[in-house]
């Protein structure tokens, strides 16, 4: 009865354990992190791809691409799965443009500060998995 009682106290030590190992495991472990829904500045170099559209075909999209990866928190409300704004898992190394301020000539290829406010993927034109709607977006000079 006494090695039963031992057992199972072992047993119920170990998962509680391995469920504190587990919700470390999926905290977001970066050196900088921002929060959905807040407004931010971003800083790295200006890149187009391409993303898939399943009715539409292939499209081009502007993004980000950041020195270091960037965590991104849950709005202070709480996020929502059906808008992506939950909080990431890993750490992001881009952003995708929105917003007005995305639509006027780029320079693709330079190094940019953007100003604007970050939100998650909820549509098959959101190929990163975060993106900001972009308020302004100024050159940067590589001092």
């Amino acid at each position: 009865m006494r090695i039963a009682v031992h057992a199972l106290l072992a047993l119920a030590l170990t998962g509680v354990g391995l469920v504190g190992v587990a919700v470390a495991a999926r905290a977001c472990e970066a050196a900088v992190h921002y929060t959905y829904d807040e407004p931010i500045e971003i800083e790295g170099v200006l890149k187009s791809g391409t993303g898939h559209h399943e009715a539409q075909g292939d499209f081009s999209y502007n993004y980000v691409a950041l020195d270091k990866g960037v965590c991104v928190d849950a709005p202070k409300g709480g996020g929502d799965d059906d808008f992506g704004n939950t909080g990431t898992e890993n750490p992001v190394e881009r952003i995708q443009m929105a917003g007005e301020a995305s639509q006027q000539e780029l320079p693709i290829g330079e190094r940019v500060k953007v100003k604007g406010k970050l939100y998650g993927a909820h549509t098959m034109w959101h190929v990163e998995e975060v993106l900001i709607d972009a308020e302004s977006i100024t050159p940067k000079s590589n001092d």
